[in-house]
């Protein structure tokens, strides 16, 4: 049940197929969270972000607020995650009014584990849709105003992909 290969998704980290590894990273609030358990239950979209209040960063993230209804129809659950600390998360989100997690990787331990290579000490932008905690699909070079729309093309031109 895994998308096949695409061009452009290839690199190093986390293969398709692979369990989401058990590591810990924190809500907006300093709670830790397993992104195992989180990825555990659904579909996520899991993206990897540098900075929040960047302008990349923010693009991204209000093209995912404003085409995640679109994502939910096909019941993905969305999760940002940088490096940057819960209380600027909060913020970010707050300013934003996004509609989706954020997630804190304070020690970069996610970035390690899923591959996500890091420039000048920030996660480069990469996006994993993940089903029932096995990666399914990677894009290790997401275009901030497509995100949403290049997940939703992997997802219509996968044949192993449920039809609801």
């Amino acid at each position: 049940m895994f998308f096949p290969a695409m061009k452009k998704n290839k690199g190093e980290g986390l293969k398709v197929g692979s369990e989401i590894p058990g590591v810990k990273v924190f809500d907006t609030e300093g709670n830790p969270l397993s992104l195992r358990e989180l990825c555990n239950q659904g579909i996520v979209l899991l993206y990897f972000f540098p900075k929040a209040f960047t302008p990349g960063c923010t693009l991204q993230a209000c093209h995912l607020r404003d085409r995640l209804s679109d994502l939910q129809q096909h019941k993905i659950k969305v999760y940002g995650i940088s490096k940057d600390k819960p209380c600027i998360q909060k913020k970010f989100s707050q300013s934003y009014r996004l509609n989706f997690c954020l997630l804190s990787d304070l020690h970069g331990e996610a970035c390690k584990t899923f591959g996500v290579p890091l420039f000048l000490g920030m996660p480069k932008r990469v996006s994993f849709l993940i089903k029932e905690g096995k990666l399914l699909w990677r894009d290790f070079h997401p275009h901030v105003e497509r995100t949403a729309d290049d997940v939703l093309e992997a997802i219509a031109a996968s044949m192993y992909w449920p039809k609801d």
